[in-house]
């Protein structure tokens, strides 16, 4: 080991797969060139698609890179366990091996070379620092943002802020965000064991938002730094079952993360919008998942989950609602679900409800 590097950080790159085998070779050839030790990197795998062709295109393409890349581990749970529970597997193991920092990393998306050493110079930059996301672009149109940091609504709704902006219109400083994105998310060890890892109930989406909201009310900041770059292939989910798990952790990360009043004060929005929600859900044909992500509250085990969630942010809380109301919004500034009817009859009372809430939140 060099004496530079003695002065770097251990890293371990996390990446789940499912479906992915047309980007492997990619992903692999990018982290095989990413500018960083390759003796402080560990390159962890899980396969959360055994049999879909995933992990064989991986090793195929870890083949072509032998001797570049950095230690690999391949974590095999025999089936699709979802991605915070697929994450958490390779976190565990990471943590135990001594990483110091843990960066989350799509398997549809691949490192600039100066990503890594940028997000942990960023990380490094101040000790209240919890995460930072790289700069996502458009992996077919690296000059277009994908997310200059990912935003909060504050009934619960999570963005990507900065979509299909000029990369070049993004300031050149690290900023604060609501919360990192999951598909390019540095952490470090130490914010992890007190916060804790991914919430393994979420299984699919939110678990990055629910993170960093936790990651906040611990006193510590998010932040994105644009010098650290990553390219993401993405594609939008078509699929109707995302309704389901987007809606059903909405009102979990609500009911879980803020205190009891807040909740009460915001209790009439969250229904009105939840109506509006049920018949936008009926006009588009996925009624059925919206109800059912309202019926999962029924089960006293989901109200167990709660309680313990609750239990745990407070023993981690150091941040007030009030606080991190000033940072949430109340718009949903994204392309796909802008519309005249969210414009002018939605936005205004919303507007109306997060300014009154800012005014009566005094905790």
């Amino acid at each position: 080991m060099t004496e530079a590097s003695k002065q770097l950080p251990r890293i371990a790159v996390v990446t789940v797969l499912f479906r992915c085998e047309k980007f492997m070779s990619g992903l692999v050839e990018s982290v095989a060139a990413v500018d960083y030790p390759r003796e402080l990197l560990t390159f962890h795998l899980v396969d959360n698609g055994p049999g879909d062709g995933t992990l064989a295109a991986a090793k195929s393409a870890i083949e072509q890179v032998a001797g570049l890349l950095a230690a690999v581990v391949i974590h095999e749970p025999g089936t699709n366990v979802g991605f915070a529970v697929g994450n958490n597997i390779a976190l565990r193991a990471a943590l135990d091996a001594g990483a110091d920092y843990c960066f989350l990393l799509n398997p549809d998306a691949t490192f600039e070379p100066a990503a890594l050493r940028e997000a942990v110079h960023a990380a490094a930059s101040a000790p209240d620092v919890g995460s930072v996301q790289s700069l996502l672009v458009l992996g077919d149109k690296p000059d277009v943002v994908n997310s200059s940091g990912n935003c909060i609504h504050y009934l619960g709704f999570g963005y990507v802020g900065g979509y299909l902006r000029p990369r070049a219109e993004v300031p050149a400083a690290a900023c604060d965000i609501a919360f990192s994105s999951g598909a390019c998310l540095l952490v470090s060890a130490e914010v992890l064991r007190e916060v804790g890892l991914l919430d393994e109930t979420l299984w699919l989406y939110h678990e990055d938002l629910d993170l960093g909201w936790r990651i906040r009310l611990a006193g510590y900041r998010n932040v994105v730094a644009p010098s650290s770059v990553c390219r993401h292939f993405y594609e939008f989910s078509r699929a109707s079952s995302k309704w389901y798990w987007m809606e059903r952790n909405r009102w979990i990360v609500v009911l879980k993360n803020y205190r009891l009043a807040t909740i009460a004060l915001l209790l009439p929005l969250l229904m009105v919008t939840d109506l509006g929600l049920l018949l936008m859900a009926a006009k588009a044909g996925w009624l059925g998942l919206k109800v059912r992500s309202l019926l999962w509250f029924l089960r006293p085990s989901a109200w167990r989950y709660l309680w313990r969630g609750r239990r745990e942010i407070a023993r981690i809380r150091r941040a007030s609602d009030r606080q991190l109301l000033e940072q949430f919004t109340a718009v949903i500034d994204y392309p796909d679900f802008r519309n005249p009817i969210v414009a002018h009859l939605v936005e205004p009372v919303w507007k109306l409800g997060l300014m009154l809430a800012r005014v009566l939140v005094r905790w």
